[in-house]
């Protein structure tokens, strides 16, 4: 039987989503022991896409397969009963056997925040970025729609990426302030190799007082150069990951701080 879970997790202490040889600890292979607890044998787990070292998610789609046929509520108590306080799944639901979670999504939603404050938060410094005592998220917000559409993001993209094809498309890209909060959104079809980041890290300066020719010259010309900074990896957030019916982006956008 194919089971279909989202998961909710703290990436603070993790080296990313995908397991790897020389790292300890991932959300992947934590999740597959949990899994292996239940089967009585290695399982592994598909997750709708790789979350980097210290990157959080609040709807990190994935699927399994498992002999062990049990109901979904019980599939969820037996997983979260496995799993550390800092991964937990949210939703459990059967799947047909040709669901896969990482390739029949059609869109998957990031969340980057920063905030703004005359001193820097040691709550928020974990889960927020701090962008000093001011942002313009006005104009933030009209360069992160340079973003939408389908272009080549070449210059947002970091060295080491496997992609075929630096061609992506954004479907919608916004930043909005909530309290002491500047919150950018983002929904594409895609996502290179630490994109989001890049992207938020150019519109942290258009915040700061300018930087929107770059992002336009960056999307034209290609240059990584034009976009250099990458905006730490513990403020972003996998959103959720939208398989066609559009509702499971929303579901899962809820507050990070009070």
């Amino acid at each position: 039987m194919r089971y279909k879970i989202t998961l909710e997790y703290d990436g603070a202490r993790y080296h990313g989503w995908q397991k790897q040889p020389k790292e300890p600890l991932t959300v992947q292979e934590t999740v597959e022991n949990a899994v292996m607890h239940i089967a009585g044998s290695y399982v592994k787990v598909t997750a709708s896409g790789r979350t980097d070292e210290g990157v959080h998610a609040l709807g990190q789609v994935a699927h399994f397969d498992c002999d062990n046929a049990l109901p979904c509520e019980r599939m969820k108590a037996a997983l979260n009963h496995w799993l550390p306080d800092d991964v937990r799944v949210t939703e459990c639901e059967t799947a047909p056997d040709t669901f896969d979670a990482r390739k029949s999504a059609k869109r998957k939603t990031y969340m980057y925040r920063f905030y703004v404050s005359d001193t820097e938060s040691p709550l928020r410094r974990t889960r927020e970025c701090y962008g000093g005592t001011s942002l313009d998220d006005a104009a933030m917000d009209d360069a992160a729609k340079l973003f939408v559409g389908t272009h080549d993001f070449a210059a947002f993209m970091s060295s080491g990426s496997s992609a075929k094809t630096s061609v992506r498309t954004v479907f919608d890209a916004s930043v909005k302030r909530e309290g002491i909060s500047v919150v950018f959104s983002v929904t594409g079809n895609g996502f290179l190799y630490n994109m989001v980041r890049i992207m938020a890290g150019a519109l942290l300066k258009v915040g700061k007082g300018g930087g929107k020719e770059r992002i336009e010259k960056a999307l034209a010309e290609g240059d990584r150069r034009l976009v250099p900074d990458i905006a730490p990896p513990y403020a972003l957030y996998l959103i959720g990951a939208d398989y066609g019916s559009g509702a499971k982006i929303a579901q899962n956008s809820r507050p990070i701080l009070i």
